[in-house]
């Protein structure tokens, strides 16, 4: 970093510099903090919606589905078979029962080629997708009768175990993706550094992409705590990722410029 008062120029030393040469483990510290905060940031934020949209959709189970009831791994109903379970036309997805003994046509046979689907028979569950077809013994199953309350309460009953789940699913996602960026943002340097002939180790580079990472997504987890312009969280994530890119990316080649001046 320089400024320059009356009497010239003053050379103050390079932040970017000074951040390649901090301990390994510090970089390391706050990468995986950066993971864990925005792996929790998310659970508690989409992972309770998740649960909510979970509960809505089991409320709503016995508007396009009958009762179902599983006993001695022998699933019936009480309707007409083979039933077409009516779903909404957004949804490019088929369910059949038939739990019939003796189901004719074939209740597979009522599944479109290409389409995925599902089919619950008397003693099995099929699900279809393209032309991959697996099969599920329902003597797995306890006895158990499904409905909208049977599945609104197991919501409830399994919230914590489903909110695990989604942080642990989360917690792996922005290992890899954090990772990744950190690596890119690296290689990146290591390249730029190498084109500007500065003496620049990739290790060097690793740390100072560490850095880079962390003032982006503290902003973005304030943004995602605060539940404030969902709709350009992304944008100001990449802006302000960027932005402090450029500015130690810029302070990098200053300093290397600077060190290359004579006197």
């Amino acid at each position: 970093m320089n400024f320059y008062p009356e009497s010239g120029p003053v050379y103050t030393g390079s932040i970017a510099r000074s951040l390649s040469l901090v301990p390994a483990k510090i970089p390391t510290i706050l990468l995986a903090l950066c993971v864990f905060f925005s792996a929790g940031v998310f659970t508690l934020t989409y992972g309770l919606e998740f649960v909510t949209l979970l509960q809505n959709i089991a409320s709503k189970f016995d508007l396009y589905c009958p009762e179902i009831s599983i006993i001695d791994g022998d699933a019936t109903i009480r309707e007409k078979q083979p039933y077409f379970v009516e779903l909404p036309e957004n949804f490019k997805f088929k369910i059949v029962i038939d739990t019939r003994k003796n189901p004719t046509p074939k209740p597979l046979s009522h599944l479109e080629a290409n389409s995925p689907g599902l089919v619950l028979l008397r003693k099995s569950l099929i699900l279809k997708n393209g032309e991959e077809v697996s099969k599920i013994k329902l003597d797995k199953f306890p006895d158990l009768t499904i409905n909208s309350q049977t599945l609104t309460s197991a919501i409830s009953n399994y919230r914590a175990m489903i909110l695990l789940i989604l942080s642990m699913g989360s917690l792996v996602y922005y290992s890899i993706t954090k990772v990744v960026q950190t690596i890119l943002c690296s290689v990146a340097i290591s390249l730029l550094t190498r084109y500007r002939s500065i003496p620049f180790n990739f290790g060097k580079c690793f740390k100072l992409a560490t850095f880079i990472i962390l003032p982006a997504t503290l902003v973005d987890l304030i943004l995602r705590s605060l539940d404030i312009l969902n709709n350009s969280q992304l944008y100001i994530y990449l802006s302000c990722y960027a932005g402090v890119m450029f500015w130690l990316v810029k302070d990098l080649v200053t300093d290397s410029s600077w060190q290359k001046t004579p006197g």
